[in-house]
């Protein structure tokens, strides 16, 4: 409903808890079966309500979907953030996001993340909000960690690039195959040259250039 101003009004306390209650449950449904050939009536079975109260509630299947996709990817952003900062001493950040993310536990958010990646190319339209924020994605966060260990401002936007296309490439791996030791192995490998390339870039570029 919307108000004759053009506002819409704003929701009840019980409301907002039932409309939040029916969001996690789909978030939860969506990790289970995945979004390809989303209906509104099994999910509303599976969430034990009707597909007349989802629109409801979020107005379209489209919203709904799109509402709990955004809803997964903040909360894996804050529990990716919280786990990072709670590292044990002497494991790098790099180190650190591999393990996190390559654990059994974030095997169906990886599922659906892809799935998901793969329907926004073939309706990159459709899509495109979800496009743009897997293109900035801890982007940030790895550039400025590679400029407070040395990088030039170039190099570090190179190698956050080169870095973050590398752990989904063996992400998709390692859910494609299962093999975990010789992904493992290859992201020990990774780690170690990109430390030693941050040691070698950082002695050749005087101190002077770095803090640009």
């Amino acid at each position: 409903m919307v108000l004759c101003d053009g506002t819409e009004p704003v929701p009840s306390a019980r409301t907002a808890r039932r409309k939040a209650q029916l969001l996690d449950a789909f978030c939860r449904y969506l990790l289970r079966r995945g979004v390809s050939d989303i209906s509104l009536r099994p999910a509303a079975a599976a969430l034990r309500t009707s597909p007349r109260m989802l629109i409801y509630y979020f107005g379209s299947r489209k919203r709904l979907l799109f509402s709990a996709i955004e809803e997964i990817r903040a909360r894996e952003r804050a529990h990716f953030m919280r786990d990072i900062q709670r590292r044990p001493p002497g494991r790098t950040a790099g180190e650190a996001s591999w393990r996190w993310y390559a654990s059994k536990r974030r095997e169906p958010y990886l599922r659906l993340l892809f799935e998901v990646y793969g329907l926004a190319f073939v309706n990159p339209k459709r899509y495109r909000g979800f496009l743009v924020a897997m293109t900035e994605d801890f982007f940030g966060m790895m550039e400025e960690g590679l400029r407070s260990q040395g990088l030039p401002a170039r190099d570090s936007r190179v190698a956050a690039t080169l870095y973050r296309a590398t752990l989904r490439g063996l992400l998709l791996d390692l859910l494609s195959t299962g093999d975990r030791a010789r992904v493992d192995e290859a992201m020990t490998e990774v780690a170690r040259r990109l430390e030693h390339d941050l040691k070698r870039r950082s002695v050749a570029t005087p101190r002077e250039v770095r803090a640009r």
